[in-house]
């Protein structure tokens, strides 16, 4: 019914979680939406007071900025007059991405309908493999998407993805004359009337080194960050500084103070041991909290930690 008095648009269901290994079937909450962070990854977030204010009833359509993929329902005629799934995207990830802001921004809606429910079960690894490997892939199809949709703002994408600049996204020019075509509008439109409460981060991307040895996430994960040579390609050695936050990031992960060094660990807003301040005045990063700053603890392993701050001055330099 909903597609049919409007239908140049979207509608997708809550997604009830069912465990893979026991069946177990959960029931969703009915008071979310779907958002994303800027390194383009999907996530469930609140409804705002405005967004609760604008429904009526329980049954009334949840206005969405973005939605989970896969499980969506839409009129054949505007699923190809809007260009159906970008072609040059690989295996898996990303298209929720561009079929969210290409129905907003191309005259189009996304809604949640509460009402109806699909159950889904979540498998701890994809049933399919990645010849490239899972991450190169991601950051390929998302680099699409930032390239064809997201204007200026694709910087964000970088700074929080930088291992994406390096992909091979091939030609995309038949997607942002297809954009053109159906007279889009621009990415800071979506932002000012479909997603206002996503935040915008006042960053700066640095590289922290001393005498050639470049700070590193060396891969990430649960592995203690370190130095290894400067390499000037961005990647695992490229630092997003939010000032505002206090906040030393790669990706979605923040630099975190550990009792054996420093690693990178999911953000969490009040965690004292993640807030670092970058002083470029007297080439440290500062902890106020436990009044530390980063060193080098042993010049052998080249792991990183935090000390005395009078002990080591790095080179801070903006990329």
């Amino acid at each position: 019914k909903q597609l049919k008095n409007k239908p140049r648009g979207i509608v997708s269901p809550i997604i009830d979680p069912i465990k893979a290994d026991s069946l177990k079937y959960r029931v969703a909450s009915s008071n979310i939406k779907g958002g994303f962070t800027w390194a383009l990854h999907f996530t469930w977030v609140a409804l705002t007071d405005k967004d609760k204010a604008e429904r009526t009833k329980e049954s009334d359509p949840i206005v969405t900025p973005m939605i989970a993929g896969g499980l969506f329902s839409v009129e054949k005629e505007w699923f190809f007059m809007s260009g159906s799934y970008d072609t040059n995207m690989d295996i898996w990830g990303g298209e929720n991405f561009e079929i969210s802001f290409k129905n907003w921004m191309c005259g189009g809606y996304l809604y949640i309908m509460p009402c109806s429910r699909v159950g889904h079960i979540f498998r701890k690894k994809h049933p399919y493999t990645f010849p490239d490997g899972n991450g190169k892939t991601y950051s390929m199809n998302t680099k699409l998407v930032a390239e064809v949709w997201m204007d200026s703002y694709k910087e964000l994408f970088y700074q929080n993805r930088p291992s994406a600049r390096f992909s091979e996204i091939g030609d995309i020019s038949g997607r942002k004359k297809m954009r053109e075509d159906l007279k889009c509008n621009d990415f800071q439109w979506y932002l000012d009337n479909i997603y206002p409460e996503l935040h915008i981060p006042k960053t700066t991307q640095v590289t922290i080194s001393q005498d050639g040895w470049c700070l590193d996430s060396l891969g990430g994960g649960d592995s203690l960050v370190g130095l290894y040579k400067c390499h000037r390609s961005g990647g695992n050695q490229n630092w997003k500084v939010d000032s505002a936050n206090k906040k030393v990031q790669q990706n979605d992960d923040c630099l975190t103070i550990m009792d054996e060094g420093l690693s990178l660990s999911d953000c969490q807003t009040g965690n004292m041991n993640q807030q670092f301040e970058l002083n470029t005045e007297y080439k440290s990063l500062y902890n106020s909290y436990h009044n530390v700053c980063l060193t080098i603890t042993n010049p052998r392993t080249r792991f990183v930690s935090i000390g005395d701050c009078k002990l080591q001055q790095w080179d801070i330099k903006d990329v």
